[in-house]
C-alpha cells in the first residue's frame, strides 16, 4: 500500500509548493472522521503545513483574504446520486484555489477544470473519472495504532440502517449497530475502533466498518451497498492485503 502513499506525498508536495495550503474534511458521518484521522496522520508525517477548514456554512473560506493557495479536499463517498454534494463544494472552491481531492469513489462522471482527483478503487471510479489517480481510501493509513491483542468474541453487525444500505430493515440482525451514523466526520475516533474490537467477526456493509475491521485483523464480511463502492474498494485495498476478509454479492445471513 506504501507505493501510492508515496505518490499521494509527492503529488502533494509538488502542488501546494507555493502560497498556503488548506484542509477541508468532507463532511460525512463517523466513517469520514476516520477519513479524516488518517488524512491528518498523514499530512503530520509527511510535514505538510496546513490550515483545517471547518465550516462551509460560516463561509470561513470565501473571506475576501482567503484566495490562493490550495485547498485538498478530503476523500469519501460525497460523489454519488444519493451524496453528490462534494462536487457542489469543490466547485466553489475552485473559484478561488487550486484544488486537490483525496481518494474517493466516484458513482458519477464529473468535470471540473483544474482540479487533481484521487480515486480510492481501480475500476469503476477510474472509468468514470478516467483521470483520476488510484490511491487507497485514507483510513488504511491509520495502520495497527488501535490494533489490541484482546480479539474479541462473537458476531459483530454493523448493517446500515439510511438509504443507500439495500438489506432490508426486516431482515437486519436484532442487535444491529449502525455505528457510522452515530458520529460525524469530527468525531473522536477511538470508541469506533473499541467498539467494532469487542467482536472476532464482523459482518456489514458499510465500508469503514469493514476497513476498521480489517486493521484490527477481524475475519470481515462485508455486503453490496448502493452501488460499486464496497466492491471496488474491496478488490482495490482488501482482498489482496488482508486475511479473512471476505464479499458477498448478495445479503446471506
Amino acid at each position: 500500500m506504501q507505493k501510492t502513499f508515496t505518490l499521494l506525498e509527492e503529488t502533494l508536495k509538488a502542488e501546494c509548493s507555493r502560497g498556503p495550503v488548506y484542509y477541508f474534511s468532507n463532511p460525512g458521518n463517523w466513517g469520514d472522521a476516520l477519513i479524516r484521522y488518517g488524512t491528518l496522520k498523514f499530512f503530520q508525517d509527511i510535514n505538510l503545513h496546513y490550515k483545517e477548514l471547518k465550516s462551509a456554512k460560516k463561509k470561513e473560506w470565501l473571506l475576501p483574504f482567503l484566495r490562493g493557495g490550495t485547498v485538498v479536499y478530503g476523500g469519501g463517498g460525497a460523489w454519488c446520486k444519493l451524496w453528490n454534494h462534494s462536487e457542489r463544494l469543490v466547485t466553489r472552491l475552485n473559484r478561488r484555489f487550486k484544488v486537490i481531492v483525496l481518494p474517493s469513489s466516484y458513482e458519477l462522471r464529473y468535470s471540473i477544470p483544474n482540479v487533481i482527483f484521487f480515486c480510492r478503487d481501480m475500476f469503476e471510479s477510474k472509468q468514470n473519472k478516467p483521470d483520476a489517480i488510484f490511491c487507497h481510501d485514507m483510513v488504511f493509513y491509520i495502520g495497527k495504532q488501535f490494533y489490541q491483542k484482546d480479539r474479541g468474541e462473537g458476531n459483530g453487525y454493523f448493517f446500515r440502517e439510511d438509504k443507500e444500505g439495500i438489506v432490508e430493515k426486516t431482515k437486519i440482525p436484532l442487535l444491529n449497530n449502525d455505528i457510522s451514523s452515530k458520529g460525524n466526520h469530527f468525531s473522536e475516533i477511538s470508541p469506533f475502533f473499541d467498539e467494532i474490537n469487542k467482536f472476532s467477526v464482523i459482518y456489514t456493509d458499510r465500508l469503514h466498518v469493514a476497513i476498521a475491521a480489517c486493521l484490527l485483523e477481524k475475519e470481515v464480511h462485508l455486503y453490496p451497498g448502493a452501488y460499486f463502492k464496497n466492491r471496488a474498494v474491496f478488490m482495490s485495498s482488501m482482498n489482496d492485503y488482508f486475511d479473512n476478509v471476505f464479499f458477498h454479492e448478495e445479503f446471506d445471513l
